[in-house]
């Protein structure tokens, strides 16, 4: 530090406040803290018996959706327990399918516990301020002629953050064959989050969840003559909600049967209610209320400008540079950072010739 330029604060500081009751008009924000992106992670959920050949075995949910808005609960202690399906996370390097998907880092595999062997994936990459960007996915189904199907391009199906109000949509294209036949594969899907509360889940408790809205315009065109001219043969629609939990991800979603029209917001029969029931996801990002003090924080000085530098704060979804020309007694902090602020680092352009500058960096999580 140069005499009469730059002095550090003592100790950084923590802005957040302590819970004393249940805000039922609040909304919690989901963040990909909450969902699961890190190797050996996995959880368990429970679901109806799925489709087979020929058949079909949906399960009544009428009145099981909620409103919109809120607050509301989902009470979904209770439900349909047929089977058991598995998500475990692996680093891509731990799977045996990942070549046509060099630029995943992280696969999702699912199977269905009453048959261990029937696994499939998801390749994704988690990316900070961006979200959950998947490259495709591996599944093994009389649809397609082989199970790899890469997307043209990424998807962000998760953002990095997610609240109340959000909308967002998503476009996967992917090509394959059936019979020798080459296809076109469209997944047009957009996501309202438009309403929240409380979920109650078998075997963990209750939660604040956001509960996103979402439907899938799924179509197919196939090049019947290998002529490069594709005709759409098939469109259909799927109405899936999801509800997510700090610290637990995608806790439960009901996905409507698919119908060659769009799907209404209340269904009577679902394909699929799926519920979490266990997990290893690290209890320390579950339920956050508060944000860990900010800590390693790092100040370099020059003519014209200054450096902070700081560690990632556990539990926290920003931060807030400010600074003082007062003294630490004084608590005239003026902000310089914008609002929100994701990065942990800053650098300070407005010297203006300070004699003394006093730094602080705030921790904070919004709900």
């Amino acid at each position: 530090m140069k005499k009469g330029g730059l002095m550090q604060p003592i100790q950084n500081f923590l802005v957040a406040g302590l819970l004393t009751g249940l805000n039922l008009n609040a909304q919690i924000t989901i963040t990909s803290d909450d969902m699961y992106h890190q190797d050996g992670e996995y959880y368990r959920a429970y679901s109806n018996r799925p489709p087979a050949l020929l058949q079909r075995f949906p399960v009544t949910v009428a009145g099981r959706m909620g409103n919109t808005g809120g607050p509301n609960f989902w009470d979904f202690a209770e439900g349909p327990t047929d089977e058991v399906y598995r998500y475990d996370y692996l680093a891509r390097e731990r799977t045996v399918v990942w070549n046509d998907f060099p630029d995943a880092t992280i696969a999702e595999r699912s199977f269905m516990e009453s048959q261990p062997n029937d696994y499939s994936w998801i390749f994704f990459d988690d990316v900070r301020n961006l979200g959950r960007k998947v490259f495709g996915f591996w599944i093994r189904s009389s649809n397609f002629d082989t199970p790899s199907n890469p997307f043209s391009l990424p998807i962000v199906d998760f953002p990095a953050e997610i609240n109340f109000g959000d909308t967002w949509t998503t476009t996967a294209e992917y090509r394959n064959t059936l019979l020798g036949i080459p296809a076109i594969y469209t997944e047009v899907q957009s996501f309202d989050v438009d309403a929240y509360g409380f979920i109650e889940l078998p075997e963990l408790g209750v939660f604040e969840c956001l509960r996103v809205n979402s439907v899938k315009d799924f179509s197919a065109a196939i090049d019947f003559n290998a002529s490069g001219t594709f005709t759409n043969v098939e469109r259909q629609f799927v109405r899936i909600y999801y509800w997510l939990v700090a610290g637990k991800g995608i806790a439960a979603q009901i996905v409507s049967e698919p119908s060659g029209n769009p799907v209404s917001e209340q269904f009577n029969l679902a394909s699929m209610f799926q519920r979490s029931f266990e997990t290893n996801k690290d209890s320390k990002t579950v339920g956050c209320q508060e944000a860990a003090p900010v800590s390693g924080l790092d100040i370099v000085y020059q003519p014209n400008l200054v450096r902070l530098k700081w560690n990632e704060a556990e539990c926290a979804q920003r931060y807030r540079v400010q600074y003082n020309i007062d003294g630490l007694a004084q608590g005239n902090w003026i902000d310089l950072s914008p609002t929100p602020y994701t990065e942990t680092f800053f650098i300070d352009t407005k010297i203006n010739g300070n004699m003394m500058k006093i730094y602080r960096v705030l921790s904070e999580r919004t709900n």
